[in-house]
């Protein structure tokens, strides 16, 4: 299934090159972590402006709680304030993918868990994300939260903060 994400990938990015106005477009690496559930997201994607206080956002994605992992891809639009070198934002994604939902199971001979038996569906939500961007010659480094909501059955809200870094290109 990831795969199929990765071939979607370079047509998402072709979109945001020619899209994106005079300025730098940010690959970056990003991880989102919620306290309460042991929540995590795990991201690598690319920003870019569209105007001067607005921009886009795609990227892959992992997200993991408990036994449910979900691969793949979510994208975002944003305002921003366009200042430099300290920029706010605010705006709202959308994220589609494959959920996997394993049993858990305790292995005593190597003092783990172990994750079997795994059904996997099509997941799709959505999230508002606030942030704010420092900017620092070619390296960007964010603080960001979101509140994510999915279609599935069972937890489907996660609350989230996290940051990322990036570089500019």
């Amino acid at each position: 299934m990831f795969r199929k994400f990765l071939l979607f990938m370079p047509l998402c990015l072709s979109t945001l090159y020619a899209n994106a106005a005079e300025g730098d477009r940010v690959g970056y690496i990003g991880y989102l972590h919620e306290d309460i559930n042991q929540s995590g997201v795990f991201e690598v994607g690319f920003r870019a402006p569209y105007t001067d206080f607005t921009e886009f956002n795609v990227a892959a994605m992992w997200f993991a709680h408990d036994q449910n992992l979900y691969e793949g891809l979510n994208a975002g639009f944003h305002l921003t304030t366009g200042t430099w070198p300290l920029k706010a934002y605010m705006g709202a994604g959308f994220f589609t993918g494959e959920h996997k939902q394993c049993d858990k199971y305790y292995n005593y001979a190597q003092n783990n868990y172990d994750y079997r038996d795994c059904d996997s569906d099509l997941s799709i939500g959505v999230y508002p994300e606030v942030g704010v961007e420092l900017s620092f010659l070619n390296l960007r480094l964010a603080s960001y939260a979101r509140y994510y909501r999915t279609a599935d059955s069972g937890k489907n809200e996660y609350r989230m903060y996290g940051a990322y870094i990036g570089l500019s290109f």
